[in-house]
């Protein structure tokens, strides 16, 4: 069996990197051959699978791990498996998506209110409406975007202002006092693998590790637990990173990530997350 995984070529750095090599190297461990690849290199027409085979050769999967959910879905229509699939891919990266998708599917998570789609234009006309259903303090959050980057707090009417441009599409959610911490579940195959508990650093409330947070492992309660897997079972995720809030009212799902960043729990954890995905993808292709 021989596989590939596959990178953004224009996101480059060890966040991006780091994990094909940990990909890499678990194949060889199982005997399976493996390349690294970039999305640019699977450029191709729509559907033209002699031209993506040229490319791929003899591969029998790929694991994509970027967000190009376009060239999931080229690489599916052509018939070769992808992990993860493209609709997970979809519903991971829109994070409005993601929380309709647990909705749906009646998983606890966060009171969300999304903005509606204006074109470009600002939507100021329904504030009063999104701060009456969310409330002070706020949290707003680019539909599109990771490592927390793209997260505020927002305390007022004023500061919510500059989020109703219209020209990027977010999510406003309630503000879950949570003492500043978060629970990482990694799910792979229907299991939680490894977990840690995050910490944000002091002055902040995200406790992403790229932003300085701390991380610990952590063992799951089995509701936290069986949270994770129903959510990762809702967007379709082979493999995902949970991220769990703890309220008063219990364990709220906060995103579902389809490539979370593997080396950060290796390192806290001393898991190798990329055996165990690789395992998984061995028994599915059996």
């Amino acid at each position: 069996m021989n596989g590939a995984i596959v990178i953004n070529g224009y996101l480059r750095g060890a966040k991006f990197d780091e994990p094909a090599a940990m990909m890499a190297a678990a194949a060889q461990r199982h005997g399976i051959g493996f390349k690294t690849l970039l999305n640019s290199d699977l450029s191709a027409p729509i559907g033209d699978g002699e031209a993506l085979e040229k490319i791929l050769g003899d591969t029998d999967f790929v694991v994509l791990w970027d967000k190009d959910v376009k060239l999931a879905m080229n690489l599916e229509l052509w018939g070769m498996p992808v992990f993860n699939c493209a609709e997970c891919i979809r519903l991971c990266d829109d994070k409005a998506l993601t929380h309709l998708t647990l909705e749906e599917c009646d998983i606890p998570t966060i009171r969300t209110f999304f903005s509606p789609m204006t074109f470009g234009m600002p939507f100021t006309d329904i504030s009063e409406r999104i701060i009456d259903q969310i409330g002070f303090p706020m949290v707003v959050k680019d539909c599109f975007g990771s490592f927390g980057q793209q997260v505020r707090l927002v305390n007022s009417a004023m500061e919510l202002s500059q989020y109703l441009d219209g020209a990027v599409p977010r999510i406003f959610q309630e503000y879950i006092e949570c003492g500043s911490e978060d629970i990482r579940i990694e799910v792979v195959g229907g299991k939680a693998v490894a977990s840690v508990r995050r910490t944000a650093p002091d002055g902040d409330f995200r406790a992403n590790a790229t932003l300085g947070g701390t991380m610990l492992p952590y063992t799951p309660t089995d509701e936290e637990r069986d949270l994770a897997l129903e959510a990762a079972d809702a967007v379709e995720a082979d493999f995902a990173g949970v991220d769990i809030i703890r309220s008063p009212e219990g364990p709220l799902v906060c995103e579902v990530n389809s490539n979370a960043h593997i080396k950060n729990l290796l390192n806290c954890t001393g898991i190798d997350v990329s055996d165990s995905i690789i395992e998984h993808i061995s028994c599915v292709l059996r």
